[in-house]
């Protein structure tokens, strides 16, 4: 589970900034909304506003570079760019600073971790990780530009090794994905398995989606993943029937001639299986069987909760952290309602998953579905960078404060100041 998020020169983000998933003690409204895990209170949902270049999405987009890195940096050849590397470039002292990122997170193996990182354009300036045994802080790694990394007491297996095949460009933590340490796998994993961060918008993506979603389908590779997209389906008045799996025939001798045998078996097994939706058919009002659509006949609306639906059954089928650029494009308002209450129902979240969005829907701005301490604004200072805060770090605000009013009004700030007069174009 994400507990704390805090991020300095990234992007937008100049300052130190920090989004927390932790529940406030002040707060003390929705109760099903707080998980207490390992001695703390962890927030379940929490909801990011605010007016358009304020910097929603580079928060999200922070915390999806720190896993790439993770993820990817291993691979990075010597003297290769840190892809990631985009410093606050409104202020000169910063561009030519370390983007620095630090999480705190609950990994599968129920300790709290912290892990730190700091990086130039080319190199690594430092990274650390530490965890807490018995409630107490004790590092597994500090690693600091031109110095030996040294090692905590509790950090065994392979160490040197992986340290001689590091290059300055690439995370201790990253080596863990092709240089086995047994210690260090849950926190590997909680980057690589257990946080799913989507901030694109457009067909393609949607498209690849619900690819994946279907092959996993055909092999069942997830537990009752069909029956729960059946019923999301039909619980979200979408018309359709039943969601089903066909396998059609890809013709071999249309692919290329000079791929290799096996890249052909891999290119057909990933494009083989199809979703097909199944609808009622009528004569007049009578109805009389059923009818076949394929995915490209169904409405936008439709084809974006197949994949949303997914990647909301996956998170909660493997207790993840699901992050979405606005969760709501393309969905009706009442139907989001809905997706967030599932991550809030202990029946329905039995693995702990996390559902964090960025949006503009003020229609969500409502106590009943989200606590102070869920809802988040990010605003743009006059010098252009972002700050981050939410309405329980506002004096005054009591639970039951009309929300969304409140927000459009302009008294949480994080809204556009739009001046109509100034509107006077010419033609």
């Amino acid at each position: 589970m994400l507990l704390e998020l805090r991020v300095r020169n990234y992007m937008s983000i100049r300052d130190w900034q920090s989004f927390s998933m932790l529940a406030e003690n002040k707060v003390k409204e929705i109760s099903e909304s707080v998980i207490d895990i390992s001695e703390v209170s962890v927030l379940k949902t929490s909801i990011i506003y605010g007016r358009n270049a304020s910097g929603k999405s580079n928060l999200l987009n922070a915390l999806r570079a720190f896993q790439y890195l993770v993820f990817q940096s291993a691979e990075f050849k010597v003297d290769e760019e840190i892809e990631p590397y985009e410093p606050y470039l409104l202020n000169l002292t910063n561009s030519s600073e370390p983007v620095e990122f630090s999480i705190d997170f609950l990994a599968i193996d129920g300790f709290k971790y912290t892990y730190s990182i700091g990086f130039l354009k080319h190199e690594i300036v430092y990274e650390n990780l530490k965890f807490y045994p018995k409630g107490q802080s004790a590092i597994l790694f500090d690693r600091k530009i031109g110095k030996k990394i040294k090692y905590g007491e509790y950090l065994t297996g392979k160490k040197k090794e992986i340290e001689d095949l590091l290059y300055p460009n690439q995370l201790f933590l990253s080596k863990v994905g092709t240089e086995k340490n047994e210690q260090l796998k849950a926190p590997y994993r909680f980057f690589i398995s257990h946080l799913f961060i989507s901030t694109i918008h457009d067909t393609e993506y949607d498209d690849a989606l619900i690819r994946i979603f279907t092959n996993k389908m055909s092999k069942d590779a997830i537990p009752f993943f069909k029956e729960n997209l059946n019923r999301l389906m039909r619980v979200a008045d979408t018309s359709i029937e039943e969601i089903t799996i066909k396998a059609e025939d890809i013709d071999r001798s249309l692919l290329p001639k000079d791929m290799n045998e096996k890249d052909k078996d891999d290119l057909i097994e990933k494009y083989k299986y199809k979703i097909r939706t199944i609808h009622k058919q009528f004569d007049g009002d009578k109805e009389i069987g059923k009818v076949e659509f394929k995915l490209s006949d169904e409405s936008t609306g439709t084809i974006k909760l197949l994949a949303v639906g997914g990647l909301i059954l996956e998170a909660l089928a493997n207790g993840q952290v699901l992050i979405i650029d606005e969760l709501d494009k393309s969905l009706h308002p009442k139907l989001t309602r809905a997706l967030i209450n599932i991550f809030n129902s202990k029946k329905n979240n039995p693995n702990n998953a996390q559902l964090i969005f960025a949006t503009h829907d003020v229609s969500l701005l409502d106590n009943e579905l989200f606590r102070r301490d869920q809802i988040w604004f990010a605003e743009k200072e006059y010098e252009g960078c972002s700050h981050y805060y939410s309405v329980a770090d506002i004096p005054g605000i009591r639970a039951n404060s009309p929300y969304e009013k409140y927000y459009m009004s302009g008294r949480f700030g994080a809204s556009p100041v739009i001046n109509q007069n100034e509107l006077n174009f010419q033609f």
